[in-house]
C-alpha cells in the first residue's frame, strides 16, 4: 500500500497539477503544516478556486484509495477520475470529461462530466444522503471496478454504474466550493 501525507515534500513528487475545462485559471495549493488547502479566489462564481492534482500513474479495476480531508461550510474535497489528459502547449496538464466523487456536509454526489455541442456539461449519478461534519476529517473511500465504482464514508458504502470509465484511468484529488484541507491519499493496487 502506498501511503501519501500532504505535508511539505511528502506528496510533490507524486502528482501534477490539472486544470479542469470549466475554469480559466490555474490554481494551486497552499501549503500548510500537516496538509494542502485550495484557496479564496474573489474572481470565481462560488469564491473559491477549483484545485486539482492527478496522479501521475493511471489505474484500474482493483485500485482501492482512501482520502482524508476536512471541509468548511459546503466545502467539497473530491475524488477526480478520467482517461482523457491532454497536454497543452506549456506542459501543463487539462482535462475536460470526468467523474467525481465528492463529499459535502450532506453526504456524497457522484457526477458524471461530459461534453455536449463542444460543452462540458454535468449531472449528478447518485447521492448517498446523510450528515457530515464541517472542519472535521473524513475519510472517502473509492474503489475501481470494471465499469463500477464502489464509494463511501465510514459504513454508508453504495456503488454506481459507469458505462463511460475507461479500463485505465488518472486518479486526483480537488478542493472546491469553500476551503478544503486535504491530508493523506491511501493506494492499494492488486
Amino acid at each position: 500500500m502506498k501511503n501519501i501525507e500532504f505535508t511539505k515534500g511528502n506528496w510533490e513528487e507524486h502528482f501534477k497539477y490539472a486544470y479542469s475545462d470549466r475554469f480559466d485559471i490555474e490554481p494551486e495549493f497552499v501549503q500548510e503544516e500537516d496538509c494542502i488547502a485550495n484557496r479564496r479566489n474573489e474572481k470565481m462564481r462560488d469564491g473559491f478556486e477549483y484545485t486539482t492534482i492527478m496522479l501521475k500513474d493511471m489505474y484500474g479495476a482493483g485500485t482501492k484509495m482512501w482520502f482524508t480531508s476536512s471541509f468548511e461550510s459546503y466545502g467539497a474535497p473530491l475524488f477526480t477520475i478520467t482517461d482523457k489528459i491532454r497536454v497543452d502547449k506549456d506542459g501543463k496538464w487539462r482535462y475536460g470529461p470526468c467523474h467525481e466523487v465528492v463529499i459535502w456536509e450532506k453526504g456524497i454526489n457522484v457526477w458524471d462530466m461530459y461534453m455536449v455541442d463542444g460543452k462540458l456539461t454535468w449531472h449528478r449519478v447518485m447521492s448517498l444522503e446523510f450528515p457530515l461534519e464541517i472542519n472535521k476529517k473524513h475519510e472517502l473511500y473509492v474503489e475501481l471496478k470494471d465499469k463500477y465504482i464502489r464509494f463511501g464514508v465510514g459504513d454508508k458504502i453504495a456503488e454506481v454504474r459507469m458505462d463511460s470509465m475507461a479500463e485505465k484511468v488518472y486518479v486526483g484529488v480537488t478542493g472546491c466550493e469553500n476551503i478544503n484541507r486535504l491530508y493523506s491519499l491511501k493506494i492499494e493496487t492488486e
